[in-house]
């Protein structure tokens, strides 16, 4: 069974041949230094080649999100990864109760509502949420593990995100890039740029949030450092 599995480093590498092999064609860094790279294979004719997959740097090794492009089962579909973000912010939300959280969860509903599948009659697979398997670190969430058909994802099981698995802004940045490569070749889908500007707004809410419990966390640590 297929999910997210280890990968080498997301960080910027290439590989020569005109768009033939495997290439990292864009890179990100989350607020918290986690990378993510889209990665491109073979150009498939009638295709996005910028459309793949996304390299994410996990604690202590990597995951690979297999991105839909022929079908919606050879992949993840973007409208199921617009169901696993919305549904992680509820579970966010309903745990810490933040109000930055209802206005993540705003955006994402609008995004999920406007965004269209590229290809017409795609019927998309439903998308479950498993909790942790066990063994794994104890989370306030009632799932840290998204499945669609052979694909899953392990998400970060803590609020803080930082064990190992997806994070939730990493998530969004996948999300983001897949809608931008979507753009360069069906600029004239008016569904596809709402999506991504919803997405957006998201996704800086998300990491404004992020670098401010980083913060915090380096500030618990000096503090214990200073009365050690």
């Amino acid at each position: 069974m297929e999910s997210s599995t280890p990968t080498a480093s997301a960080r910027p590498a290439s590989t020569a041949g005109g768009g033939s092999g495997r290439d990292n064609v864009a890179w990100r860094a989350t607020s918290t230094g986690r990378d993510v790279a889209l990665i491109s294979t073979d150009l498939i004719p009638g295709r996005p080649l910028r459309l793949w997959g996304a390299a994410v740097e996990v604690a202590d090794g990597g995951a690979f999100i297999r991105l839909a492009t022929l079908n919606a089962f050879d992949g993840w579909s973007l409208t199921q990864l617009l169901a696993v973000a919305l549904a992680r912010f509820e579970a966010e939300q309903a745990h810490s109760g933040e109000a930055v959280l209802a206005e993540i969860v705003r955006h994402l509903d609008r995004a999920a509502a406007m965004h269209r599948e590229p290809q017409d009659g795609w019927a998309v697979p439903p998308v479950s949420f498993e909790p942790a398997p066990p063994g794994s670190p104890a989370s306030p969430f009632p799932w840290s593990l998204a499945r669609a058909g052979q694909f899953a994802i392990q998400l970060c099981p803590d609020a803080e995100a930082r064990q190992r698995g997806v994070t939730p802004e990493q998530l969004l940045t996948v999300i983001e890039m897949a809608l931008t490569s979507w753009l360069r070749v069906t600029p004239w889908r008016r569904s596809c740029w709402q999506a991504r500007r919803e997405v957006r707004t998201a996704l800086a809410l998300e990491a404004e949030r992020a670098r401010a419990r980083w913060a915090a966390h380096v500030a618990d640590c000096d503090a214990e450092t200073n009365l050690g």
